[in-house]
């Protein structure tokens, strides 16, 4: 191994002394200019655009660069539109340099020059390179545009552009979606980004304008992109008719910098909304049959247009005591542009308002399902005439229409009791027949049983007294017993349409009513040739009331009787003893307790208007029976019915009235000692229920007791 380095070094040292002849070359500088040609396109005038050349030594030798210079071209901007960076004056062996060249156009014109390179590379010691761009513009384009396909409902003008908005409502409850406004479409037809600086509203009348979404600027669009501000038009107040403003459009478009568009609209003054209704339909209890449908598009027909006074239903609604109805403002309910409907919104929030403006004297005011919906229900109790009053509006103008309907059962004779505000209090009323009456005793035919053979010949059991008790407990448990007053068919029989028995419902000042009608009362045995006489009676029958009375005492005596003031504190009270037995008045230890004030209403011939009112309602101060205990019975009315003989006598065809008699009655029509009796016992114990007092025919029964 000694051997071979010593060998290496002797080389290396002959090798480091030789002295290289003439023969030898060197390496020559090479030059590579790239790209060979740019083309800076379209820019806008005013820009620049930066490219960038690459100076590239290929060999180990450095390239000394002598000059770079720029000719024109052909082309009419020549080479003013070139600006050169720092030119690089030499490239080390296999380096590279770069050579910045912006193109920065101030004419709408072709740019052409040559870069020239010159350098010491021997085989190209010229280098050219072309240079080529344009000065352009952007073009703006603006259309305003309208869509009848949209619902829009304006009208646009292009040249020059107008946009008008046509009659517009104060306000609107709905906003108009932004697809079905006018708008404008802004579009760069050009062949570089244009930049939109100004889109904004102005003029006298700007602030009824505005956009449907911001729009701020500045934008830029590149070539062929476009954007469409909508705008919507709402008068600002009801006193200024036309309205009238400007759209600025400013941008860099040189030859439309600034484009105005022309915008108009108008005040449409609001109409009120246009509003029917009907009563659409009457629902009886379960047990009254199906419900009577007024709603079918030809009984909606002649209602679309209310009346100048309003409607009046009396005569083609048939609507009895205790039954729903039903009420509704919407002659469609698919197409609203009928009946209700608002002209500017069809029937886009509009509001509704029901309410009772009229109900009988002396009768709650029933519930509304719903006040403020577009139908509505009710149950009226209290026979008489009804005025619902319907609201509509649009939330600026409102349109008020009347309805007018009569509950009513539209037979001969119709009784109605109302004890209103003494909910828990159970009274009972009575018809008696005349058959089952007599001129001696005001109280005959109180409670008369199903019996047979009766005075006029009726071979069926037959009571002469219809009241819930004898209907609702007694009917039922005697065969074949039935209410036949006259006349073998049931048209004449008499119907106990309403049976309270002391709930209301709806707390203390709810309805509480009974009702019972007759027809042809003249089929009774006794109105043959005469006129005939049908009683009227209230029970006191039961008294549920919660309470906390004060005590007082019953002597029996003129002064103190069971059901009278006696003791009691107050007006409106009445002592009751602890027991009423039965053969005897009750006596001894009681309550007080404040006494119902009944009032009974009696209607002849399907009138809504009652004949006559006991006791009388008006008169101040006002008059009041007070049924003080429970089993007092007050002898209310008798009623002298026409005989048959007589139908039809009078000189127009008609019959003469009944005679209505008010037992007790004095000076101007008061009832100054009023009629009452008892019937049934309390037993012992401080009992407020009435409990019968007799069996007949193993049937629970009242008789009269002192």
């Amino acid at each position: 191994m000694r051997t071979v380095h010593l060998l290496v070094a002797v080389l290396v040292s002959v090798v480091s002394s030789c002295r290289c002849g003439e023969g030898v070359s060197t390496v020559k500088p090479s030059l590579s200019v790239a790209p060979a040609s740019v083309d800076f396109g379209q820019v806008k005038s005013g820009d620049r655009q930066a490219r960038t050349l690459t100076f590239e030594a290929r060999t180990q030798t450095a390239v000394s660069i002598a000059s770079i210079s720029l000719e024109p071209g052909t082309a009419p901007g020549g080479v003013e539109g070139f600006v050169l960076g720092t030119r690089p004056m030499s490239v080390d062996a296999f380096g590279k340099a770069t050579l910045p060249i912006t193109f920065a156009p101030t004419q709408l014109v072709q740019y052409q020059a040559t870069l020239v390179v010159t350098s010491n590379d021997a085989d190209k010691p010229v280098v050219r390179v072309p240079l080529v761009g344009e000065g352009a513009r952007p073009i703006i384009s603006i259309t305003p545009v309208c869509e009848r396909a949209q619902q829009c409902t304006g009208s646009v003008v292009v040249a020059p552009p107008a946009i008008d908005f046509g009659l517009e409502p104060l306000s609107r409850p709905v906003v108009v979606p932004a697809s079905q406004l006018p708008g404008v479409v802004i579009t760069n037809d050009g062949p570089v980004p244009l930049s939109v600086t100004k889109v904004a509203i102005e003029g006298a009348d700007a602030a009824a304008f505005t956009f449907a979404r911001t729009e701020a600027t500045p934008w830029e669009l590149m070539p062929g992109e476009g954007r469409t501000p909508q705008l919507r038009f709402t008068p600002t107040s009801a006193a200024q008719m036309t309205y009238q403003a400007q759209l600025i459009v400013e941008s860099e478009d040189p030859d439309r910098a600034r484009v105005v568009i022309e915008l108009r609209g108008a005040l449409l003054p609001n109409q009120p909304p246009r509003v029917c209704f009907n009563l659409t339909r009457v629902t009886p209890p379960p047990e009254g049959g199906g419900p009577r449908d007024y709603a079918a598009q030809a009984l909606w027909a002649p209602l679309l247009t209310p009346p100048a006074g309003g409607y009046d239903f009396t005569l083609s609604r048939d609507v009895r005591p205790g039954e729903l109805v039903q009420f509704s403002a919407l002659s469609d309910l698919v197409d609203a542009s009928t009946c209700t409907t608002d002209p500017e919104s069809g029937r886009a929030n509009l509001t509704y308002a029901w309410r009772l403006i009229r109900v009988p004297m002396g009768a709650r005011v029933p519930t509304l399902s719903s006040a403020s919906a577009a139908t509505t229900q009710l149950r009226p109790v209290v026979t008489g005439d009804y005025v619902v009053e319907l609201t509509v509006s649009d939330g600026q103008a409102s349109t008020v229409v009347t309805g007018r309907f009569a509950c009513a059962i539209k037979q001969d004779l119709v009784v109605q009791l109302e004890w209103t505000g003494f909910d828990g209090v159970d009274l009972d009323l009575h018809l008696v027949r005349p058959s089952a009456t007599s001129p001696q005793d005001p109280f005959s035919g109180a409670f008369e049983f199903f019996d047979a053979p009766l005075p006029d010949g009726g071979a069926s059991q037959t009571s002469g007294d219809l009241n819930g008790y004898a209907a609702r407990t007694v009917l039922p448990t005697i065969v074949g017993a039935n209410f036949n007053w006259g006349d073998p068919s049931a048209l004449d029989d008499p119907k106990l349409n309403l049976d309270n028995t002391g709930s209301s419902g709806a707390g203390p000042g709810g309805d509480l009513i009974e009702n019972i009608s007759l027809d042809n009362p003249e089929h009774d045995a006794t109105c043959a040739t005469a006129p005939c006489t049908y009683r009227v009676f209230v029970h006191a029958f039961r008294d549920e009331r919660m309470s906390a009375p004060l005590a007082c005492t019953v002597d029996g005596g003129t002064g103190c009787r069971d059901g009278e003031r006696c003791s009691c504190a107050l007006a409106t009270e009445r002592c009751v003893a602890e027991s009423a037995p039965i053969g005897d008045a009750g006596v001894g230890a009681g309550k007080c307790y404040v006494a119902p004030t009944p009032m009974v209403r009696i209607f002849v011939k399907g009138a809504t208007t009652p004949a006559r009112v006991i006791p009388l309602e008006g008169l101040t101060p006002p008059d009041a029976v007070f049924l003080g205990a429970p089993c007092q019975m007050w002898a209310v009315a008798e009623i002298g019915w026409p005989p048959r003989s007589q139908l039809g006598t009078l000189p127009d065809g008609g019959t003469p009235p009944p005679t209505i008699v008010v037992p007790g009655t004095g000076g101007g029509g008061r009832l100054t000692s009023p009629v009452l009796g008892r019937f049934g016992y309390r037993p012992s114990g401080g009992s407020l229920r009435c409990t019968p007092d007799l069996m007949i025919n193993g049937t629970a029964w009242y008789g009269q007791n002192p």
